[in-house]
């Protein structure tokens, strides 16, 4: 009970800067002189949700049995609801990320082996690191790689794998026959728990556990081979095939001829700090979980592939966590929708049943909702605005350079305290030359500002190309959250 407040008092602030479960009672509000109200029941106490204690639970459905603080995966991240079953996950549910943000996967995090599930991995070493003795393709059949990071056309945020370029590539489509393809092979014993199509009959993606928890992915492999080769025509027939199998180092799996072939590692004793929001990412669980490959190959096999690279940059593979707390830079999600998963939160908090993964129903582009303000992936000094929404609010993601210099702090400087800021929006160049990024032509302007309460409100407006023009937000603003 506070009591009646001092004679030159008019009034009690009453602020909650923790977690408040308890309640406030007799609220009293006085107009005049011995005249009281009571406004408990009009002045409700807006607090943050007690941040949970949790515990991951493996294997775990929507709408199963639970106890308080246990989170679980089902395409999408669960905590327990008050009824007693695993309900989706909304920001709110989530503890605040701590200064620095999370270096070390919280609890309520999936661990990696929820997410790709093997059956029987090969044993980890005493080492406790697998290692990678053989070159997903013949070395001497390499050509330029895309480091990870690249943000392209639908993939908005930066993208969690590189593109191992091959010689194949240097022939017109018209001139390549069967004789330029190249075969591609197990990077060290695995359990191959997904064979899976990404959407056409050429683009394969295939998961490999090798032990330690650590996965091998490759994706738009044109082609299974080898000790795969019976299941191609299941495969195509099917869209997935559900198998386990175990390959041996260097077993040819698949062959390539006609793109590069998409590849990454995910360690799950490895955790990347650089998302602010690691709960945006559960849709596709593994993204805190991915390295560097290098270290994982021998030096020989590491040096072949790290050769290939087109960005000269350390780290050479490149970044995908770019966020940095308080300011613009990193990755973002249009305010009312559920993270990387591009759909909304009236749709996960109304859920009765599992909310299944593919596209966006009524929109586009599943990244309509995704916004990255990241640098480029092979010249770090040039900053790219990558949304899903340019003109069409269902989507029409786009690439431009962000124009920084002259006055105009780059996204990882631009905090608060620069209020609203207005940049130019110029065309990527194809160019190996980063000063041409400043010189192509304006595609718009965009106006940042970052928010005090953690948010970003843009505003984009297409074939403008004077930053001066912009007198202030308008009701086509956007809100985006981490």
């Amino acid at each position: 009970m506070i009591g009646a407040p001092a004679p030159d008092l008019y009034h009690y602030i009453v602020k909650a800067e923790g977690p408040f479960t308890g309640f406030l009672q007799h609220v009293v509000n006085n107009l005049k002189a011995d005249v009281g109200a009571d406004m408990t029941s009009v002045c409700a106490l807006r607090v943050a949700s007690a941040p949970i204690a949790s515990t991951h639970v493996a294997g775990s459905r929507f709408g199963a049995a639970c106890q308080p603080g246990q989170t679980a995966m089902d395409g999408y991240l669960l905590v327990c609801g008050s009824a007693g079953t695993f309900r989706y996950a909304l920001a709110e549910d989530m503890p605040a990320t701590p200064p620095g943000g999370f270096v070390t996967r919280p609890a309520w995090y999936p661990p990696l082996s929820d997410v790709f599930r093997a059956n029987a991995p090969p044993s980890c070493p005493a080492s406790g690191r697998v290692t990678l003795t053989h070159s997903v393709m013949p070395v001497d059949q390499l050509g330029p790689s895309t480091s990870q990071g690249a943000m392209i056309f639908e993939h908005v945020t930066p993208i969690d794998h590189g593109y191992i370029g091959i010689k194949a590539l240097d022939k017109p489509l018209a001139q390549r026959t069967e004789a330029d393809y190249v075969p591609v092979y197990a990077p060290a014993d695995a359990e191959i728990i997904e064979i899976s199509l990404l959407g056409s009959a050429r683009s394969i993606r295939i998961v490999m556990a090798h032990g330690c928890e650590t996965y091998s992915v490759i994706m738009v492999l044109n082609r299974l081979s080898g000790v795969l080769a019976h299941l191609q025509d299941q495969l195509q027939t099917q869209g997935r095939v559900t198998t386990h199998i175990n390959v041996l180092a260097g077993d040819k799996i698949g062959e390539q001829r006609d793109n590069p072939l998409d590849f990454a590692i995910n360690d799950g004793a490895a955790w990347l700090s650089g998302f602010v929001a690691p709960m945006s990412y559960a849709a596709e669980g593994w993204k805190p979980f991915t390295v560097d490959p290098f270290p994982y190959f021998t030096p020989a096999v590491a040096s072949a592939l790290e050769s290939t690279l087109r960005r000269l940059t350390a780290p050479r593979w490149g970044t995908i966590d770019q966020d940095v707390q308080g300011t613009a830079a990193g990755n973002w999600f249009l305010d009312g929708t559920v993270g990387y998963s591009g759909r909304t939160v009236a749709m996960f908090q109304s859920a009765t049943q599992r909310i299944m993964g593919g596209p966006v129903a009524g929109k586009n582009a599943a990244s309509w909702s995704h916004l990255a303000l990241a640098r480029y992936w092979q010249f770090p000094t040039v900053w790219i605005y990558s949304a899903g929404w340019w003109r069409d609010a269902d989507g029409d993601p786009v690439q431009w350079v962000l124009e920084t210099g002259e006055g105009k702090p780059a996204p990882a400087a631009l905090s608060p305290d620069y209020g609203t800021v207005v940049y130019r929006l110029r065309r990527v160049p194809q160019s190996t030359d980063p000063s041409v990024f400043l010189t192509t032509q304006i595609m718009g302007i965009v106006a940042i500002q970052v928010n005090e309460d953690e948010t970003l409100t843009i505003e984009p407006i297409p074939g403008v190309e004077d930053p001066s023009s912009f007198t202030g937000f308008s009701a086509a603003k956007r809100i985006y959250r981490r």
